[in-house]
């Protein structure tokens, strides 16, 4: 993997271009990253970011509703965006031939989206099912309450998508108002990875935005969480067919904080990094030995964001019928404060860190993974290159593992969540539920 970083130009606008170039594909991958999420919101308006996001796919003055999709279906390109809570991203990866093309179209809808009232509310519909279909998901459900409940003042307790009654109430000038407000060169920044040198790539992006106009770039939210001084609990309850399931979430810090690669790491201990406990990595993993080989779970996840304030690390779990939550928590919270005295043998360590590494370095093999991973990494500040943050993580050490388990996995920074279908008996919270695993630190 290349440890080169990116070049980078500032234009006089504000806007930040990066360019690495990629020659073993002859395409463009073009990522337009605003600094805008559920972090910017306040209450009243949660989701406003994601409804802006659908918004900017349906036409401006230059290029009406189906212009873009027409342009960049023609091409055989793949185009998308997404939400999350600290930025909003659109991407076109396109042929190298076409790259003026996607430069074109984002330049445009960076400050000359319609956003017609007719179009928001037929959009409306749409996310409000978007928003039920989540509902429909059970890790959703709890995760979003245990994220409400894990934070008190910070905006991140607010999610993405919003909550329903919300997303009914916005109107089309509070949308326009948010756009104006956050899409600005000045609050953004572009990530380019293709077949081209870097600086001819930067020359030809440089020329299709430096006449966009922008605005000085909005305060930066300030919502400090106030310290956590013990756990908290939430139950949801809901009735038929979905299985029990538990939820820790701890703590812990931004990704600029030393120790964020280490609690990366700690999630390939853990779950293997691999979403479920799947594959190899997964049935090796402390938690899969422990829940699933044991019988006591279906899937397993451990996770950690790289965010630009201090958020959650998170430990999940889908149990099997009749297990009872209470056994899978304390079996969670035994190895999490395992992990927290004793550090990893080396032959566990070695295996992490192979695994660690491959997780990284498999999805840059695509130039669309490869401008991914960049924009990500810049829009937490977590590295200024993919090549930095792998050398972050090459270097972990089992007392690097050890210490940031010990500081993290804490009682009195836990938020617990149980899941609890009606038909499934569970002990109550506070009855015969482990305040703390013996060995938990304090």
């Amino acid at each position: 993997m290349s440890g080169d970083l990116p070049l980078v130009r500032q234009l006089s606008n504000g806007l930040v271009l990066h360019a690495l170039e990629a020659r073993h594909a002859p395409v463009v991958s073009l990522w337009v990253w605003y600094h805008v999420g559920g972090r910017n919101e306040v209450p009243g308006t949660t989701g406003m970011s994601h409804f802006l996001e659908h918004m900017l796919f349906k036409g401006t003055p230059g290029h009406p509703k189906g212009d873009l999709d027409r342009l960049l279906a023609r091409y055989g390109a793949s185009w998308n965006a997404f939400t999350n809570p600290d930025v909003t991203c659109y991407f076109e990866t396109v042929p190298a031939d076409r790259y003026a093309t996607a430069l074109e179209l984002e330049a445009d809808r960076m400050r000359n989206a319609l956003i017609a009232l007719e179009e928001v509310e037929a959009e409306r519909t749409v996310i409000v099912s978007e928003r039920e279909g989540y509902e429909n998901d059970p890790s959703f459900l709890l995760g979003e309450e245990v994220q409400a409940v894990a934070f008190s003042r910070h905006t991140y307790g607010q999610g993405v998508i919003g909550s329903k009654d919300e997303i009914k109430l916005m109107t089309r000038d509070g949308l326009y108002e948010h756009y104006a407000r956050f899409y600005s060169p000045s609050n953004a920044y572009v990530v380019i990875v293709g077949d081209g040198e870097a600086e001819a790539l930067l020359d030809e992006a440089a020329t299709a935005f430096e006449d966009v106009s922008g605005d000085p770039p909005p305060p930066v939210p300030k919502a400090p969480e106030p310290p956590q001084m013990g756990e908290k609990r939430v139950v949801v309850r809901r009735a038929g067919g979905a299985l029990p399931m538990v939820q820790l979430a701890f703590r812990s810090p931004r990704a600029t904080d030393p120790l964020a690669a280490a609690l990366s790491g700690l999630t390939v201990v853990l779950s293997g990094g691999g979403g479920a406990g799947d594959g190899a990595s997964g049935r090796s993993s402390r938690l899969y030995r422990a829940l699933i080989d044991a019988g006591l779970a279906t899937e397993i996840e451990a996770s950690f964001q790289l965010m630009k304030d201090p958020y959650l690390f998170w430990v999940e779990a889908s149990l099997r019928p009749g297990v009872p939550h209470v056994d899978v928590e304390r079996i969670i919270l035994a190895e999490l404060a395992r992990l927290a005295a004793e550090p990893l043998d080396q032959s566990e360590l070695t295996r992490v860190r192979r695994q660690m590494l491959a997780g990284m370095a498999y999805p840059t093999d695509t130039i669309t993974g490869r401008a991914y991973q960049l924009g990500q990494l810049l829009s937490s500040g977590a590295a200024r290159s993919i090549g930095e943050w792998y050398d972050r993580l090459s270097a972990l050490t089992a007392d690097d593992l050890r210490e940031a388990a010990a500081a993290t996995f804490a009682e009195r920074s836990r938020t617990a969540g149980w899941f609890v279908p009606d038909d499934h008996v569970a002990s109550r919270p506070g009855t015969d539920t482990p305040r703390a695993a013996p060995g938990d630190t304090r």
